[in-house]
């Protein structure tokens, strides 16, 4: 049986973070888990259910859904629009 030699994950990891299109995917999409968790941040602290929020919203549950889950298509409106409905005043999105 032939041994096969393993390679160590930060090795993996640094090769292909030194290739500026990964490392700019993976920057983007720790933004987008960054906003999606800010805005569960901003519903769990306002004590609101997903139909709560669409509804302050004036769009469906299932759009608030969607956009939890795809924030990255959601205009700035869009997630203005959100955070007043969880009574956020001034949102300080960090991204």
């Amino acid at each position: 049986m032939k041994k096969i030699k393993g390679i160590a994950w930060e090795q993996v990891r640094d090769e292909l973070m030194s290739n500026p299109d990964v490392q700019a995917a993976y920057e983007a999409e720790e933004r987008k888990e960054r906003l999606q968790a800010m805005l569960a941040e901003w519903r769990n602290h306002a004590g609101l259910t997903r139909s709560q929020v669409a509804e302050r919203m004036g769009v469906t549950p299932p759009t608030v859904s969607r956009m939890e889950s795809n924030v990255i298509r959601a205009s700035i409106e869009t997630l203005a629009r959100y955070a007043r409905a969880c009574g956020v005043k001034h949102p300080q999105i960090t991204l």
